[in-house]
């Protein structure tokens, strides 16, 4: 089934928002900033603010001089809450899956709606009629196949223009690259600053002309990230619609009832950690291209790395990216008391992993398969997993791999300990009660 997302974009909310609740401010340049600080900077600013030379993230005293007839507000999250809050039981009647993303924008995924509320670009109508008629908010409403592409839609049309239609910019599947060519490389998400001063550099300023080099060429510059670069480029966006209730499901933290800097203690915990965020995107059937780890001091003081991630979902590539990134953090001698992991930059899996399928091979040289290493990987995950599902978490004993003697005499070598298996696993038995067995 072809994805159906909105993405929901009210020029100026906070702005817009003031002058309904003050209308003396309609078509004045009004701007808001934090009262009284010598280091002010704009937040939030309108359309005829924009349109004096304005900008995001000025100096309060530099707009000052360049507007002088600029009006100043002070922060009302309140209100700014209340309006959104309003947005959004608009979008509740229309969209099963909401993810908002700051005030009054959201990401609606309205797949599988069409026999209640036709095609997506009715439902977008629909929600833009009803946020100027109900509430008098504009808002404009990308429509496509994923977010990347909805998002920079709902940017380039002018809200305030008779024709609903107008506010509404649908982009059609297949058109996605042919869409976003013309646009500037900014409008791209999750580029970083320096991949984009080498863009700069090599003048490289629109999308279409990324997507034209090529994935290779731009992997050679730019590494893993030229591959990445290079399907933005393109309007290809794996990224899911998540609510907040499941992205909490992408992180897990835990506080030592003992601040310790005992590495043994330290790692075990990692790698609960992350086996409970592993379980959380296979579950979803998704996978992370960044984690990020957060330690927390005896002291208060915290330290963070990330770590990016060519996709995983798998315990075993999770655990190896948390150590790097606990070696990398965990600098001071001081004890910790807290360690938190945040699976971000989630994706969609295309193929759900499936244990033992039929038919399955490794390939190697013709590309047609991952390799034999990650064949297996997935399989033994799999094997994991369906354990753990029926014994619950203690079914799984991690333990070590005994070696035989150095003179080869293997009768010689100690037996294993009970429930350890090949490669430090081990299955630990039990019957439908849950009482433990002896497997022998």
């Amino acid at each position: 089934m072809t994805r159906a997302v909105l993405f929901i974009d009210p020029p100026a909310f906070c702005t817009t928002v003031e002058a309904l609740v003050a209308p003396a401010l309609r078509g004045r340049p009004l701007v808001v900033a934090a009262p009284g600080a010598d280091r002010a900077t704009v937040l939030a600013l309108s359309a005829e603010a924009e349109a004096a030379g304005i900008t995001r993230g000025m100096p309060v005293r530099q707009a000052r001089k360049r507007c002088p007839d600029l009006v100043f507000l002070p922060p009302n999250p309140k209100l700014y809450a209340r309006a959104s809050a309003a947005l959004h039981d608009i979008f509740r009647r229309y969209a099963p899956i909401i993810e908002p993303r700051g005030y009054g924008h959201a990401y609606l995924d309205v797949t599988g709606t069409g026999a209640l509320f036709g095609p997506p670009v009715d439902v977008a109508l629909r929600i833009h009629r009803e946020a100027r008629s109900g509430i008098r908010l504009p808002v404009t409403v990308g429509v496509g196949a994923n977010k990347l592409v909805t998002s920079v839609a709902a940017g380039q049309h002018d809200t305030d223009r008779s024709s609903s239609r107008d506010a509404v910019v649908p982009v059609p599947e297949g058109s996605e690259a042919a869409f976003l060519s013309p646009h500037r490389v900014s409008l791209l998400p999750d580029i970083d600053e320096r991949i984009r001063e080498r863009l700069d550099d090599y003048q490289l300023d629109l999308i279409g002309a990324v997507a034209a080099v090529g994935a290779p060429a731009l992997g050679q510059v730019f590494g893993r990230a030229g591959a990445e670069l290079h399907a933005k480029a393109r309007g290809i966006d794996p990224r899911p619609v998540l609510p907040p209730t499941v992205r909490r499901e992408f992180r897990a933290a835990h506080t030592l009832a003992t601040d310790t800097n005992d590495l043994g203690v330290l790692l075990a915990l990692l790698r609960r950690l992350t086996e409970r965020l592993g379980a959380s995107l296979r579950a979803r059937h998704l996978v992370t291209r960044r984690l990020r780890l957060d330690l927390a001091y005896t002291d208060y003081s915290t330290s963070r790395r990330i770590m990016t991630l060519p996709g995983a979902a798998l315990d075993v590539a999770l655990l190896d990216a948390a150590r790097r990134a606990f070696t990398l953090a965990n600098t001071r001698r001081i004890a910790v008391r807290t360690v938190a992991l945040a699976a971000e930059q989630l994706a969609e899996v295309e193929v759900q992993m499936e244990l033992f399928e039929a038919g399955r091979t490794d390939r190697g040289a013709d590309g047609q398969r991952g390799s034999g290493t990650e064949e297996r990987h997935d399989m033994i995950q799999a094997a994991i997993d369906q354990i753990r599902s029926r014994w619950g978490v203690p079914g799984i004993a991690r333990g070590t791999v005994r070696r035989h003697d150095e003179g080869g005499r293997g009768s010689s070598a100690k037996a294993p300990p009970q429930g350890s298996g090949v490669g430090g696993f081990g299955a630990a038995g039990a019957d439908d009660h849950g009482r433990p067995f002896d497997r022998n």
